[in-house]
């Protein structure tokens, strides 16, 4: 009596542990954050007749439809809780998944009958279809605390009345699911069939490959044939086909069994019959067999699943949020404006943000936290771009002054020009007429720069009140076209101040000593490249004799001196190749000069007459709007697709926030499930658990353990010299889950506690990893 007492004790312990967990997992789900969460979760997926139904049978003690061909035509989520009070009665309820609407259930018959017509109301007919699941919430005293989603079997050919594309519709099902990273694949494989031809593993090695995510379930093992039993036990025991997660076999009831009437018990009476008298499958592992081993198994699974993903689900759930709310921020409701005083104060509210942000924008002050945000707003930045490709366009304008077919084609032009001058002096003319042409390339590109800042502009205006009103279309495209207006105005302005410009420059002045140094330091640099060449192959004579090609000093000096001898005849003589020659130097001094004051002058304009003017106009502009009621009246008319969208993000958020508390407020727990399996309190290991209890006398310097704060787990890393823990049988990688029986609080609290209890017995609770080591050498 007192051993039943003790077991009762140990389920009602492990199903308050279990549950919350489960309970978060359901939670998510009824959010609906399925496609933007993925939640953890365990599908039964296999062949059709693969024993899928049974198994599901087995589970929840629920007979579901059977039959040959494509039985489940749609998802089942069958979420199953044990009631907390021994006898409660039996219930269920269903209801499909976009529905708020649920049929309840008095009997397992029942419910199935339910189940069929639900399926039938969702795929529209008896050969139909449907991605949208069935939901069924079942409680009773004998029922485990587990979800499982039951989906379509493999098809492969379609039977009469369905439609071709029903295999690709499945398979692209199948496959969303089995790519899901937190889903737990429970392959469903008939014991009697070759495993190399199981299609669900090989699906599952694609997604899974390591097997850490895929749990296998055996079936029909009374259908094994005399001599094929080691090949099943070769795949049970992982030999074969290895699974991380390994196999469990189950024996079902039979068709011919469900004729007869045998019970759920009955059933349970047999499989534990047939597994103890199995000349073969009685020597295997008892861990392996039976559905109550696959219950556990299942159980634990899954919520040691939701455990290694809360935090990063929480993470997910988190930047969501922050997600939603900014994007709700960015189409914020300013509120009802019902009357025209209202629809003024707004008018004018918004008119005011938006010009102050906007000279922000043109003053190149990017502090507040839509421009920061959105990089396309920073006006001046982009206008600077601008600027700079003028500047690269004239620069890229200029003549080759330097080039040899340029001089000559200028001395030529030059004696084409020549009037009443006198041999070796320049035509004023010549030079006039030069630098004008020259300067005349720049109109084209200074006009194409005030047209880029003009489209700047506009679309800086119309993103930048996109941005603070995006909910009245109306007042959005009376600001847009205000300030296109106002734009092309001011553009038609700048182009008339840019094309003064080129005007005042094709009238060469200047009072800066730029030129005269330009010119003196171009002649000077002709003379340097003239001295450079006249020194070519002198000292290349012997190491102590320096001349021309092996000649003395004198020879060397002669060579110099007519070197520069003709490089001046050429460059300074009466002659019209000198006139070009000088002329060159003057036209690309002056042309610098000119070019640099150009641009400089040019950016100013735009900057100023485009983007300085802009505030003051528009903000005059959009004042005037105030006094038209008519107006004003449209101006306020809220987009109904920003309606819709705004709502949509509000209950997105609102579920989000509901989500992100659920997991705050289990994410503090980190007590363990206890194990199931019956056990002393001083066995110090339990097989059938991957909790260890390892009790420690601790000494002066404590245990000598090394931990880490790893997302709310805190795991054994390392070991200090001589430590009791390592000596004790701790080992790395062991999570540490309770000291002295009491369940941890935070890791400071651990490490505090752990400090506290010096020189004492320790007993420490451990999950532990099969592979782990103690770190011994």
């Amino acid at each position: 009596m007192a051993g039943g007492d003790s077991s009762s004790a140990l389920d009602l312990t492990y199903a308050k542990q279990v549950r919350p967990w489960l309970e978060l997992a359901e939670d998510l789900r009824v959010l609906s954050l399925d496609s933007t969460l993925a939640v953890p979760q365990i599908c039964v997926m296999g062949d059709q007749s693969s024993g899928k139904s049974s198994v599901l049978e087995a589970l929840s003690g629920v007979p579901f439809p059977r039959g040959s061909g494509l039985v489940t035509r749609c998802p089942v989520r069958l979420v199953m809780r044990r009631s907390e009070a021994p006898g409660k009665a039996w219930s269920a309820v269903a209801s499909i998944e976009s529905s708020p609407h649920t049929i309840t259930a008095d009997s397992p018959e029942e419910l199935t009958s339910i189940i069929s017509r639900l399926t039938d109301s969702v795929t529209r007919n008896s050969n139909g279809f449907s991605r949208e699941a069935i939901i069924v919430r079942l409680t009773s005293d004998q029922a485990p605390d587990l979800t499982v989603v039951d989906l379509p079997g493999i098809v492969r050919t379609t039977m009469a009345g369905q439609e071709a594309m029903v295999i690709d519709e499945i398979n692209a099902m199948l496959g969303e699911y089995l790519s899901q990273e937190r889903t737990i694949i429970l392959a469903v494989i008939p014991a009697n069939q070759d495993i190399a031809t199981v299609d669900i593993l090989e699906r599952a090695l694609r997604v899974d490959p390591e097997g850490e995510r895929t749990l296998g379930v055996l079936t029909k093992p009374d259908l094994v044939g005399p001599g094929n039993e080691e090949e099943v036990v070769a795949v049970l025991t992982n030999v074969r086909k290895p699974l991380k997660l390994g196999y469990v076999m189950v024996k079902n009831r039979s068709q011919a069994q469900i004729k007869q009437g045998i019970t759920y018990d009955e059933a349970r009476a047999d499989e534990a019959r047939f597994f103890a008298s199995h000349g073969v499958f009685s020597r295997i592992d008892s861990r392996l067999l039976g559905t109550e081993r696959l219950t556990a198994s299942l159980t634990t699974l899954l919520v040691a699943r939701i455990q290694e993903e809360l935090a990063p689900m929480k993470r997910q759930v988190e930047m969501m949020l922050a997600r939603v709310r900014t994007e709700l921020r960015d189409i914020a409701s300013f509120g009802v404006a019902a009357t025209p005083g209202d629809r003024q104060k707004l008018l004018v509210t918004l008119a005011q943000e938006f010009i102050r942000h906007l000279n922000d924008c043109v003053r190149g002050e990017y502090r507040d936290r839509i421009i920061v945000v959105n990089p396309s707003l920073r006006l001046y930045t982009r206008a600077l771009v601008i600027f700079q490709e003028l500047q690269s366009k004239i620069v890229s304008s200029a003549p080759r002054f330097r080039d040899e077919h340029f001089v000559k084609d200028l001395a030529l032009r030059m004696e084409a020009l020549r009037g009443r001058e006198l041999p070796g002096f320049m035509s004023a003319q010549s030079f006039y007429m030069f630098i004008q042409e020259f300067i005349d390339a720049w109109g084209p590109p200074a006009k194409m720069a005030a047209a880029q800042t003009r489209a700047l502009a506009n679309e800086v205006v119309r993103d930048l009140i996109g941005k603070i009103a995006a909910a009245y279309p109306a007042l959005r495209e009376a600001f847009e076209h205000t300030g296109a207006s106002i734009l092309e105005q001011t553009e038609d302005e700048a182009v008339k101040l840019v094309e003064g410009l080129i005007t005042r420059e094709k009238d060469p002045f200047t009072i800066n000593d730029f030129l005269q140094a330009h010119i003196n330091k171009l002649r000077y640099d002709r003379f340097e490249a003239a001295v450079e060449m006249a020194f070519v192959g002198v000292g290349q004579g012997g190491a102590n004799q320096p001349g021309v090609q092996g000649g003395s000093w004198e020879a060397t000096k002669q060579h110099v001196a007519m070197s520069i001898r003709n490089w001046y005849r050429e460059s300074h003589g009466v002659s019209s190749a000198a006139n070009a020659e000088d002329m060159s130097a003057i036209l690309e001094a002056y042309w610098t000069l000119a070019s640099k004051r150009f641009v400089d002058n040019a950016c100013m304009v735009l900057d100023d007459r485009i983007l300085g003017t802009l505030c003051g106009k528009l903000q005059e502009a959009l004042y005037r709007l105030v006094h038209d009621d008519e107006k004003l009246a449209a101006f306020f008319t809220e987009d109904a697709t920003i309606v819709a969208k705004r709502a949509n993000l509000e209950t997105t958020r609102d579920k989000l926030t509901k989500a992100n508390a659920s997991m705050a407020n289990i994410q503090g727990s980190r007590k363990p499930l206890p194990s199931k399996a019956k056990s002393s309190s001083s066995s110090s290991k339990n097989q059938n658990s991957p909790y260890v209890y390892v009790k420690i006398q601790a000494g002066a310097q404590g245990l000598g353990l090394q931990l880490a704060d790893e997302n709310g787990k805190v795991v054994t890393r390392g070991f200090r010299a001589g430590s009791l823990a390592q000596q004790s049988g701790v080992m790395l990688g062991d999570v540490l889950t309770e000291i002295n029986g009491e369940p941890l609080g935070s890791f400071n609290d651990v490490i505090t506690t752990l400090k506290a209890n010096k020189n004492r017995a320790i007993t420490l609770t451990l999950l532990r990893d099969p592979q782990a080591t103690n770190g011994a050498p």
